[in-house]
């Protein structure tokens, strides 16, 4: 993470998914000169690069967010940071998708720390349900999915309106999501797409991986270990 900024600042397979697509995307033969991965075909996507969201060796969208477990402090993506990075999108309340989103995510952080690198990885979920995701709702979900915040390299990012998170989530970062009208609508939910974005220490993604729909028991399924995997790679190849 590019930490002279923000420290600064701060001290003084899966449920619902609106596309048909699965796997991990790619969208160069070559890898491209602002990635360490070769890209990697995608089933029945002839062009990545045209799918809604950041695919391999395209930069990750700028943003600037509060992150309100660091005292009120703003993180700029990603020129905020220095290191690889993995990005989601969920929210707090959802017990389909979002928690198979960060179980991979927290496994991928106790990797880090395993292979000594947790200072190299940084970990970011921004919620698209501001109404209700605050510094409470982010504590409470990372106790409950093992999310080691003394690490400090895993960041929440909250939108300060719903408009300004669909600016953000699905207007700049593909990821489309649409609130259930349940008749109670304090029980609300979201359809939405599940993405996880391993980008690398300049921002260039290098693996976008999708999740599919639980039901569906012929999508392949991400796996913890291709993500480590990718990781270790990534990391190798930086130097």
């Amino acid at each position: 993470m590019r930490k002279r900024t923000l420290l600064a600042s701060v001290g003084s397979g899966v449920a619902l998914s609106l596309s048909g697509c699965m796997g991990m995307l790619g969208n160069g033969s070559d890898g491209g000169s602002n990635t360490y991965l070769d890209a990697q075909e995608w089933d029945g996507v002839d062009d990545p690069s045209k799918l809604p969201f950041p695919t391999h060796g395209q930069e990750l969208p700028s943003a600037t967010l509060p992150a309100p477990l660091r005292d009120g402090a703003e993180v700029s993506m990603p020129d905020d940071f220095e290191t690889d990075l993995l990005v989601t999108f969920i929210y707090t309340t959802c017990m389909t998708m979002c928690p198979r989103l960060t179980s991979l995510m927290a496994h991928t952080q106790d990797y880090a720390r395993e292979e000594s690198y947790s200072d190299q990885v940084s970990f970011v979920e921004t919620t698209f349900d501001p109404e209700r995701d605050d510094a409470d709702a982010f504590s409470q979900w990372a106790d409950k999915h093992r999310v080691e915040m003394d690490d400090d390299n895993w960041y929440f990012l909250r939108p300060e309106t719903k408009d300004r998170a669909k600016e953000v989530v699905q207007d700049g970062y593909g990821v489309y999501f649409t609130k259930t009208e349940p008749e109670d609508m304090d029980a609300y939910m979201f359809s939405h797409t599940g993405v996880i974005l391993l980008a690398n220490r300049d921002g260039y993604v290098e693996r976008a991986y999708k999740l599919q729909a639980q039901r569906n028991p012929e999508s392949p399924r991400v796996t913890r270990q291709e993500i480590n995997d990718d990781l270790a790679t990534l990391r190798e190849r930086e130097g």
